[in-house]
């Protein structure tokens, strides 16, 4: 499992909430889309964007192009851990903003959240992680793209609903700026976000006037809104020294070059190479088991884009020759990347992306 891209396990839950809601049975989604479902009951549980990716994909498959409204709807302080309660017993609005931009690494690593201050505007803008963009960048996943935009469009319009439960239901943004095009969605997008919205643009951002989040909040509580300071900076500090995660980062980086290896690996995180194999084994893990389980991820999502050549995908993931690559994939799922494919592409022709809209 891919590590370093991942996002709190109560966002991933949220989906699933929402498929039921629409009357869809769980066990049945969660195995369609293989994801482990004892992760959805550990609050602080991290998951991989890759496997959220997946779930996001088969749920837009159930319920159409409007499931970042359908979760916007849903959303609640408790969506967002510890960090929603922090938000929630802010002073003011902004203090929310401002915890929501310091803390936002904690709800998931494969997007960047700014806080932006022009004027007499505050404006939170959500881009894509640099790592990924280093996916994107190094191996062409358009499907990645699109879901990881989808995504940011869903956080979008979270906040909002978030920032109403702070200040009421007639509260809203001064302006919702979305990659999408949105189409035939545009009017239940409109209607939900009561504000100006501009869609097909080249950056997802919410923008507030600085006097509305100068209020006071309701439910402004400083001991309480402390505390889950204090629990944020725990949870964070855990994910900082998880040493796997910064691996298999500098290993995404270097499989292109070829030759990865523990040592190259070490040198990138400034360690000797004894002492990274010291820190896997503090955590029960090897280098080998992370450089073997990162390719094999990272095949089976790129060998899902049908536009990106089979020796090629080899190649970017370190195989020097095709052969290595075909055994090596064998080896993992039971058939060589040719057959993978045309089955994955037979069982799935709704996800052949047909639209460029990333970021």
């Amino acid at each position: 499992m891919i590590r370093p891209l991942t996002v709190l396990s109560s966002w991933p839950r949220l989906i699933v909430q929402v498929v039921c809601q629409a009357g869809l049975d769980e066990q049945a989604f969660l195995s369609q889309t293989g994801l482990d479902p004892t992760l959805l009951t550990d609050p602080n549980a991290q998951v991989s964007t890759l496997e959220v990716i997946r779930l996001w994909q088969a749920a837009i498959d159930l319920l159409g192009d409007d499931l970042p409204l359908r979760l916007a709807r849903a959303v609640n302080a408790g969506t967002f851990h510890a960090l929603g309660f922090a938000m929630a017993t802010s002073a003011t609005g902004y203090d929310a903003l401002a915890r929501l931009a310091q803390y936002y690494p904690m709800i998931t690593s494969s997007i960047q959240l700014k806080l932006i201050e022009q004027g007499d505007f505050v404006r939170i803008r959500l881009e894509s992680s640099e790592l990924t963009q280093t996916l994107r960048n190094q191996f062409a996943v358009e499907a990645l793209a699109l879901s990881v935009a989808q995504l940011r469009e869903a956080g979008a319009l979270a906040l909002l609903s978030l920032c109403r439960s702070f200040f009421g239901v007639s509260f809203t943004a001064e302006q919702i700026v979305l990659n999408r095009q949105l189409g035939a969605l545009y009017p239940a997008y409109q209607e939900h976000v009561q504000c100006e919205l501009i869609d097909g643009a080249d950056r997802v951002e919410v923008s507030f006037r600085k006097e509305q989040l100068d209020r006071p909040l309701p439910s402004a509580n400083p001991h309480l809104s402390e505390l889950h300071d204090r629990i944020i900076e725990s949870y964070l500090a855990m994910l900082k020294d998880d040493v796997s995660t910064r691996v298999v980062s500098a290993i995404i980086r270097q499989l292109p070059r070829g030759n990865t290896t523990q040592d190259t690996v070490a040198k990138a995180l400034n360690l000797s190479s004894r002492t990274l194999q010291r820190k896997l084994a503090d955590r029960g893990l090897s280098f080998r088991e992370l450089l073997v389980s990162t390719r094999k991820e990272l095949a089976l999502q790129y060998l899902r884009q049908n536009h990106i050549p089979v020796l090629e995908v080899g190649y970017q993931l370190g195989f020097s020759e095709p052969a290595n690559f075909s055994r090596a994939f064998k080896q993992w799922t039971g058939e060589p990347p040719g057959q993978y494919r045309e089955r994955w592409q037979q069982a799935h022709p709704s996800t052949e992306d047909s639209s460029k809209q990333g970021d």
